[in-house]
């Protein structure tokens, strides 16, 4: 499987570098992004040819599968011209500033019937496999509520790593809600599945940090059958190590599954059990992503999360925007 990597100055890139080297018979054939030397510094530890267009790249390496990144303004107009070429692709989220970005790709993709497939890396938890499971045995009952929390470490991190574009709600989409906030969402919607969701209310601050982006968000969802979530999302974390603060959970009639990042706990009351179970972390979740997606295009079977996925959970997310009260910054 030949692969090119776009944009490749974005922080994600050498996750997914790792992640689809991991899987079988990949060859890095080439790597471009827009700032001078970045491909070629990248280049020399991913192999390929460095370029500082895409578009010259993709003619000139004719890769079988294309990793895209990039500033989240610029994203749109990328993921269209890959479509245009009709190679399958990944492309990181949110692939937009706002839902509306997304949408036209979402209607481009499915009337080609493309290949795209988002990184909404934490649809690899085992607490998926687990509710599945418990559901198929009819131990699951009425849902009831659902709850996702990533915090992260404070936005310099994203000066010190090269994108300080992420500091620029214009470029960014806004903060921690568009970026981080993105998987929260996700986990409803899957927990749902997918079932229309309004956004009762939501709060967002700006206080610790004094940048124009949001270092926290809270919101309140509710779907169309009554599940409620809370989703938090923050760079508030007070320190850099990867994984911060992170817990997912969901409660139904009859089980209550807690996903703590290396492990599961999993208790149910038909007969009384609380387990707690290893899984895979954030890194091997990204890890998965890779070797899976390549699997997926081979077998003709559609990625673990679509163009279609990122945007229902875009739409939530400019919902919470509309509606949230604003903390400012306490000078």
């Amino acid at each position: 499987m030949r692969i090119a990597m776009i944009e490749v100055g974005h922080w994600h890139a050498g996750m997914h570098l790792r992640s689809f080297q991991l899987a079988d018979e990949v060859e890095i054939v080439g790597v471009a992004d827009h700032q001078p030397g970045v491909a070629a510094a990248f280049a020399q530890r991913s192999g390929g040819l460095a370029f500082e267009r895409y578009q010259e790249m993709l003619e000139a390496t004719a890769p079988d599968f294309v990793i895209a990144m990039g500033r989240h303004i610029d994203m749109p107009a990328i993921a269209r011209h890959v479509l245009e070429t009709g190679i399958p692709f990944a492309m990181e989220k949110p692939i937009g500033v706002t839902a509306s970005d997304v949408a036209p790709l979402v209607d481009l993709a499915e009337e080609r019937n493309a290949f795209v497939a988002v990184p909404l890396i934490n649809r690899y938890s085992g607490l998926w496999r687990q509710i599945d499971e418990l559901e198929e045995a009819g131990r699951v009952g009425a849902r009831s509520h659902f709850h996702f929390r990533v915090i992260n470490g404070p936005p310099v991190r994203y000066a010190l790593d090269g994108v300080g574009w992420m500091l620029d709600p214009a470029v960014a989409g806004g903060g921690c809600m568009r970026n981080v906030g993105i998987h929260t969402v996700d986990g409803f919607l899957r927990y749902t599945g997918g079932e229309s969701t309004e956004v009762l209310g939501a709060a967002i601050s700006y206080r610790a940090h004094g940048q124009a982006i949001e270092e926290f968000c809270a919101a309140v969802l509710r779907s169309e059958s009554g599940v409620i979530g809370t989703v938090e999302a923050g760079y508030s974390y007070a320190s850099m190590k990867p994984g911060g603060d992170f817990e997912a959970r969901v409660s139904a009639a009859n089980c209550y599954i807690i996903d703590r990042n290396e492990t599961l706990e999993v208790a149910t009351l038909d007969d009384d059990e609380a387990r707690t179970l290893a899984i895979p972390d954030q890194g091997a979740r990204y890890n998965q992503f890779g070797r899976d997606t390549l699997a997926r295009l081979r077998d003709g079977r559609p990625p673990i999360a679509t163009l279609r996925d990122c945007h229902r959970a875009m739409q939530i997310i400019d919902e919470v925007y509309d509606k949230a009260l604003v903390t400012p910054y306490d000078s």
